[in-house]
């Protein structure tokens, strides 16, 4: 097999145009055309960069008795249904939606938070009459201007999703070994998020006499610390499920 037929088997493997992998390698479609076509050879600083782009080496990229390894063999062969990730791409997956669910913790945060005081059995008074709806409706707002700016994004991640992800061996084992050391970390967070949300509402039944002794200064200060709690404990728990949700998406079919 010959350097241009290697070259586009591995580009088209990896769902690269030409112009799309003239532009990593800061040349011209023109040049990779000319390589693929075996008219010419990269000068050693692009070849060395596709071997890197690629993770191939450079003897098997070279040396037309040689053919590709077995990793680029089996991304070739599943290249219609699986896609090949690098580490860059890996990380770009893995940054994309830890700030995807960052906002949607954060707004599932604030409207858990806003409605706290509905989960407290206090006697209705101004906190819980005109502060508390005007935070609600405040947080509702921001909910669905959040919800609304995340469909709308561009995803460029989300048909990745529907198909197998083909790693090298070295990629796979780094970022299973990530996941491995943050799994026992966020799995902790959620519990100890909804330990603290459920042990922080365990206030239900008040003694009327006993309520009447507390001032309305007291009441209020326990309600909005309830409120924050509520709000950080949502926004553990629906970020630490996001993370948790990413990597296992990323490693579903690699374990």
């Amino acid at each position: 097999m010959t350097f241009g037929e290697k070259l586009y088997q591995l580009r088209k493997a990896q769902g690269l145009s030409q112009e799309a992998l003239a532009e990593k390698l800061n040349t011209s479609r023109q040049a990779v055309s000319k390589w693929e076509n075996n008219n010419g050879y990269p000068e050693t600083e692009k070849i060395i960069m596709i071997g890197r782009l690629f993770q191939v080496d450079l003897d098997d990229l070279l040396m037309e008795e040689n053919v590709i390894g077995g990793a680029e063999k089996e991304r070739i062969r599943q290249k219609e249904n699986g896609y090949y990730v690098n580490r860059e791409t890996a990380n770009g997956f893995l940054l994309y939606y830890k700030r995807k669910f960052f906002l949607l913790a954060a707004a599932c945060g604030l409207i858990v938070g806003c409605n706290g005081a509905s989960f407290q059995s206090i006697d209705p008074g101004f906190f819980e009459l005109k502060v508390e709806p005007f935070l609600t409706t405040v947080s509702v707002i921001i909910l669905i201007a959040i919800v609304i700016y995340i469909l709308l994004k561009q995803n460029p991640y989300r048909t990745l999703r529907k198909k197998e992800f083909i790693f090298a061996e070295e990629v796979r084992n780094e970022i299973a070994e990530e996941f491995h050391k943050m799994r026992k970390i966020l799995i902790a967070g959620i519990i100890i998020c909804l330990i603290v949300l459920g042990a922080s509402g365990i206030d239900s039944d008040f003694d009327p006499e006993i309520l009447l002794q507390i001032s309305d200064a007291d009441m209020i200060r326990d309600t909005v610390i309830y409120m924050i709690l509520a709000g950080i404990c949502s926004f553990g728990i629906v970020f630490c499920t996001g993370i948790y949700w990413s990597y296992a998406v990323l490693l579903r079919r690699n374990r």
